[in-house]
């Protein structure tokens, strides 16, 4: 009777905890929860368990002590607060002495089976990123800034003393320019995207490089924009800000996690690798947040800021796809993309794609765009649905020379040859303005110069 009366009173208190601390599917499953919804709170937390989330583990624990949502199982509470205790969850040592003493040698060995299954060590072997020490890439030498553009405040926003923040990821070429921006946070959003673009692509680099040879490498900034002019007290208002960011990180904010990474990987004033901020996207990634496991994923699958295990990738990517996070979708496809691919893989790519453009995300737009322009396949080409995609795109994407190309390839697979040569002279103009190497756009000019469609991957660099 003792234990009953603790877990009715105590339960409460552990998951009002868990929603002041967290958001993402944890507060899913504690809002869920409060509205005496238990199949979907146990769901939502024993989805975040098994991926080693601490507070979801106890709370799991506390509905099988409890029959929420589920048969009562003293085996299973005793199981997952174990798991819960040994990831630093403090409250469940109080549930595992509880429940201990009910079961039998046969049930606590059937426990430790679980525990087991959801040990930190295959945790690790089957999800968990190997850390760099200290290091951007095991393989090759970091992208570093030579000639950052420093945007220009967009009068409206200043005018109206509008602030804000963006963290756009991007690839820094062979040739030292970055292509393919993707605006991945924006606050107040669009308001300051144009500005972060053309920094973006007026930057030089020295490109990340594999034995001295300049190598495609992936890359973040983390921008802020501040109306009051630039000053001394920039540097130290910023390390305030990041430092009550951290504060929140570790009380587990699951908002505050992710905004931290973004700053060590994205702000050049910290001047840290991404193996610094990989452990604070991997907590809100435990917690649920699927921009957050997208992080980890794309990190696994280049091997930044970790050692590169492509399979473990593939599955924090697939999570966060299927809770319809666009850029995972966009990643996922790009991969599916790579080298030589089979007619399953481009299959793979469409969908994930079109799912992510008809959520109105840019780079799925022009992926899906640039695809149905120049795959070999006939059953593959639609050049007319390329065409209403990158036509909706341009708008936001003017300043980016591959989004005329992506047009140009369009309106050449539909054999309108002079419209495709105005298209990607008008790239050509852009891309000599940002100081790219012109090769392969010229080799695109050329062929629709003689009149015949361009084929292949126009977006692998």
């Amino acid at each position: 009777m003792r234990g009953t009366k603790w877990l009715s009173a105590s339960i409460g208190v552990i998951l009002l905890v868990c929603g002041a601390a967290a958001r993402a599917d944890l507060g899913t499953a504690v809002r869920a929860y409060e509205k005496k919804d238990f199949s979907t709170a146990f769901a939502e937390f024993k989805a975040l368990a098994e991926l080693g989330q601490p507070d979801a583990q106890l709370n799991l624990a506390i509905m099988y002590a409890r029959g929420e949502g589920t048969p009562v199982s003293m085996t299973n509470a005793h199981a997952w607060a174990s798991l819960a205790a040994t990831n630093g969850q403090k409250r469940a040592a109080l549930l595992v002495a509880q429940v201990e003493h009910e079961l039998t040698p046969t049930s606590l060995k059937l426990s430790a089976e679980i525990q087991a299954d959801y040990s930190p060590a295959r945790l690790n072997a089957r999800l968990m990123p190997v850390l760099l020490n200290n290091r951007e890439y095991a393989d090759r030498d970091p992208v570093r800034r030579i000639k950052p553009f420093m945007p220009s405040y967009p009068l409206e926003a200043r005018n109206r003393g509008v602030q804000g923040q963006v963290y756009v990821e991007f690839k820094v070429a062979p040739d030292g320019h970055a292509r393919m921006p993707r605006i991945l946070m924006s606050v107040p959003q669009g308001t300051f995207d144009e500005a972060v673009r053309q920094s973006v692509f007026r930057s030089t680099f020295l490109p990340g490089r594999i034995n001295g040879r300049p190598v495609a490498t992936d890359t973040a900034t983390f921008f802020t924009f501040r109306v009051v002019e630039t000053s001394s007290v920039d540097y130290p208002d910023l390390m305030r800000f990041a430092k009550v960011t951290r504060k929140k990180a570790e009380e587990g904010d699951i908002g505050a996690q992710t905004l931290y990474g973004m700053m060590l990987a994205g702000l050049p004033q910290f001047e840290k690798p991404f193996s610094e901020a990989l452990p604070w996207f991997l907590k809100a990634a435990q917690g649920g947040s699927p921009y957050s496991q997208y992080q980890v994923g794309t990190a696994l699958l280049h091997g930044r800021g970790c050692q590169c295990e492509e399979t473990k990738g593939e599955i924090w990517l697939e999570k966060a796809a299927q809770a319809d996070q666009a850029d995972a979708q966009v990643t996922l496809a790009e991969y599916l993309l790579k080298g030589s691919p089979s007619d399953e893989s481009v299959s793979g790519a469409k969908i994930w794609l079109d799912r992510a453009a008809r959520s109105g995300n840019l780079t799925a737009k022009l992926y899906l765009a640039a695809l149905l322009s120049t795959n070999g396949s006939a059953s593959v080409r639609d050049p007319a649905k390329a065409l209403s995609l990158i036509n909706d795109a341009l708008p936001t994407m003017k300043d980016d020379p591959t989004s005329f190309e992506v047009r140009a390839a369009a309106l050449a697979a539909k054999g309108d040859f002079a419209a495709a040569v105005k298209d990607e002279e008008r790239a050509v103009d852009i891309a000599t303005r940002y100081g790219w190497d012109l090769g392969p756009l010229n080799e695109r000019l050329s062929s629709y110069l003689a009149r015949k469609p361009w084929e292949g991957n126009l977006l692998m660099l």
